[in-house]
């Protein structure tokens, strides 16, 4: 007790894993130097119970009853098989190269791109660097062109914002979290993904359904979390140019280096700019704004020479501007028609820390601490919008086993989470202006029971209380998750609970300012916050099919209201409602195949139906811009290790449009969108490990919507409108990459 003390005092941070009996580290050999990567495969041989090593080379694995053989697996890498006798302590592998000619049994050993962790009772993928260089453009808003599970849509055909939704909602209700700190929340839960560039992750773990309570409260549809590259396992110096059709470039550096023998540092670099707009489709407004960014991350890592000791601290710096609107604005100036800019600032220092006690193998304490400052300034025509946001986090974690038996794990903590937030907007003379200061502290405290009596069964029951000094109340988050496996290739999944957060009325729909509706904020005066409850199942099937290894994973999930901040464009299309109401509800459902067709050729096929439905002012309808059907198709092919091609295909369902039957003709919208195809393609040449060149094109079929903007003629009247952009706006788009990087010598 006396060292909890001395750790929370300190405010350090720690991740923490369960110390299970058999783990160790998996090294590749390379040049005659053992390098450590995420994704080599450890598995007990002839069972489907395994894991993959962490970007450090760790790995943790429970027992099997029956296997007494280990094996260490990696594409390109010959198989390591150990004999375990005692089955207890700490197993090390060093796996060296094989030839051109590839044997059999090393298809197991593959990287997965993406893949469902079988050991959890959730439903969670881990998503590969590998998956992410598959769509190699950009920031992490633009990562997910692969995954069939996240949709990647426009809020608006004005500011270029992307924006994801899972399980048929907005990305606002997923937790995204950059290594277990809550990261795109508040003011920053639009623009989050935007400032994180695809080049800086190392990988993702993405959670459909609720998370942990160990996480926090705010999970609803699921939960994201990035891991970037680490200092002590990433590049000497890792350097990607890009560039593409829409005259967007960026330059991102990677560097770590060792400092002594139990700490290393790190920096990551990003500068990207779209200096000059463009206007395809003719209507007078730059389809794609002027952006500048500046992104920079520097931490440091170390331990203890004990190992029992682990922790780091770094800090994060942005600066992203954006400018658009009409082309005349652009060019000649502020007072030459509509425009809009955004100036948007994020300062963070944070860290983790961690210790394991020597005298058992599961009892772990650490603690995770971030602050953080933003501040945003945007123009919306005559609209003026400024906020802010100062943001604390503390999570402190203690894990032991019940008697020393790993078949009875459990976890628990204080946390707590600040805000400072304040938002106003200026407004002209079509609305009010809107103005609110908020101070909220919420201290909680969780416990989760984690039992495993077999390797085929997880049973996962956790609850949170949290106190909410901005509401005053105490609330209450349980959660459960149970997974089972029928035999070696199916296992079901079955979760559910409860989730909360607390709505921004305008930070998280600033779409609605880029037209000339009126705000109407009277239905948030009595501000609550969202509950919603989220049940799920799924079940994942592997099997073989003429020799090749194929995995069928389909998934439900339905998620209900007790309140929900509600933004209604339907009652008047001059005007935008904000309302609180119950009853909203949303029933997302998919059903994904993979398969290897040989080697060097994975195909991935999906259909997603989404049933989403909010409670406006006139009842329950249809969610706008969100499509009912989704079918997906991804091959990858794989000639050698030095080219890798890539091809995407999306079909898109129609999604309906806000109502516009009380405008003037000229100005009436169809009721729902049509639907189309979107083909991306990409291929990869490595040269010597070292130099790796990509080229790609987006929407190669050059699909593209027809007047995204109502009334783009004239901004200023009455009926301007960006909010029916249902589809590209630009067309296709063709973009070349450069990587290149210098290892890691150990």
């Amino acid at each position: 007790m006396r060292i909890t003390g001395i750790l929370v005092f300190l405010l350090f941070l720690i991740s923490i894993n369960s110390y299970s009996q058999i783990s160790g580290k998996a090294y590749l050999m390379e040049e005659g130097t053992e390098k450590a990567v995420a994704g080599i495969q450890i598995y007990w041989k002839n069972t489907d119970l395994g894991t993959t090593t962490k970007s450090d080379g760790s790995y943790t694995l429970e027992t099997h009853p029956e296997s007494k053989t280990l094996v260490a697996s990696f594409i390109g890498y010959k198989n390591v098989e150990k004999f375990i006798i005692s089955k207890k302590g700490i197993t090390n592998f060093t796996l060296i190269t094989e030839g051109t000619e590839l044997e059999e049994a090393s298809v197991v050993g593959k990287e997965i791109a993406t893949g469902i962790d079988v050991k959890s009772a959730a439903l969670n993928y881990n998503i590969s660097s590998k998956e992410l260089r598959k769509a190699a453009c950009c920031n992490l808003s633009e990562s997910f062109e692969t995954n069939a599970s996240v949709d990647i849509s426009f809020a608006d055909a004005v500011t270029g914002t992307k924006q994801i939704e899972m399980l048929g909602l907005s990305g606002k209700y997923v937790l995204i979290q950059r290594e277990n700190i809550p990261f795109a929340r508040g003011l920053n839960s639009q623009t989050g993904l935007d400032i994180i560039p695809g080049h800086h992750v190392e990988s993702l773990q993405l959670t459909k359904g609720l998370s942990s309570v160990i996480n926090g409260y705010e999970s609803i549809s699921g939960q994201i979390n990035i891991e970037l590259a680490k200092p002590r396992t990433g590049e000497t110096l890792d350097l990607n140019f890009f560039v593409n059709q829409g005259g967007r470039s960026e330059l991102n550096i990677l560097s770590g280096m060792d400092v002594g023998s139990n700490s290393s540092t790190e920096i990551m670099a990003h500068a990207s700019t779209v200096p000059f707009a463009q206007d395809r489709n003719d209507d007078g407004f730059a389809d794609i704004p002027e952006k500048r960014q500046l992104n920079f991350v520097n931490r440091w890592s170390w331990t203890r020479p004990s190992k029992l000791w682990e922790g780091q601290i770094g800090f994060f710096i942005v600066n992203d501007e954006k400018k658009g609107g009409q082309l005349s604005y652009l060019n000649d100036g502020s007072d030459a028609g509509w425009g809009f800019q955004s100036k948007n600032n994020r300062y963070e220092v944070f860290g983790k820390n961690g210790y394991i006690f020597p005298d058992s193998d599961f009892k772990s304490i650490g603690l995770i601490y971030s602050l953080s400052h933003q501040d945003r300034e945007d123009t919306y025509g005559v609209r003026n919008y400024k906020s802010d946001q100062s943001s604390f986090y503390f999570n402190s974690i203690y894990q032991d086993a019940i008697n020393n038996n790993n078949k009875h794990i459990y976890k628990t903590g204080i946390s707590v989470q600040g805000d400072l937030f304040s938002e106003e907007l200026f407004n002209d003379v079509k609305g009010p202006n809107w103005f609110i200061e908020r101070t909220e502290i919420v201290p909680g405290a969780f416990i989760e029971y984690v039992y495993e009596p077999a390797p085929n069964f997880t049973f996962i029951s956790g609850a949170r209380l949290d106190y909410n000094s901005f509401f005053n109340k105490v609330y209450f988050t349980p959660r459960v998750n149970a997974r089972y496996s029928l035999h070696e290739y199916t296992t079901i999944r079955l979760g559910g609970g409860r989730g909360m957060r607390t709505a921004n009325v305008l930070s998280e729909n600033l779409s609605s300012l880029a037209s000339s509706r009126i705000q109407e904020f009277d239905g948030v005066f009595n501000q609550a916050p969202e509950v919603a409850w989220n049940i799920g199942f799924s079940i994942t099937q592997k099997m073989k099919l003429f020799d090749k290894n194929m995995t069928i994973n389909g998934d439900a999930f339905y998620t209900y209201f007790e309140n929900k901040l509600i933004t209604d464009l339907d009652l008047d299309s001059r005007f935008t409602y904000y309302i609180y109401n119950e009853g909203s509800r949303s029933l997302s459902a998919l059903v994904q195949l993979d398969y290897e067709l040989s080697k060097k050729f994975d195909l991935r096929l999906a259909y997603k139906y989404l049933d989403s439905k909010d409670n406006y002012i006139q009842g329950i309808r249809e969610i706008l811009l969100t499509p009912k059907n989704r079918a997906f198709a991804n091959i990858a092919y794989e000639i050698n290790p030095q080219w890798k091609f890539d091809a995407t295909l999306n079909w898109y369902g129609s999604k309906r449009l806000a109502d516009t039957y009380n405008n003037p003709t000229e100005f009436v919208q169809a009721e729902r969108s049509d639907d189309f195809f979107t083909l991306n393609m990409q291929v990869n040449k490595t040269f010597k490990n070292r130099i790796e060149m990509y080229l790609g094109v987006e929407n190669l079929l050059n699909f593209r919507q027809d007047n995204p903007i109502v009334n783009a003629e004239n901004p200023n009247d009455l009926y301007f409108d960006t909010n029916f952009t249902w589809g590209p706006i630009f067309g296709r788009m063709v973009y070349f990459g450069l990587n290149y990087n210098i290892p890691r010598k150990s």
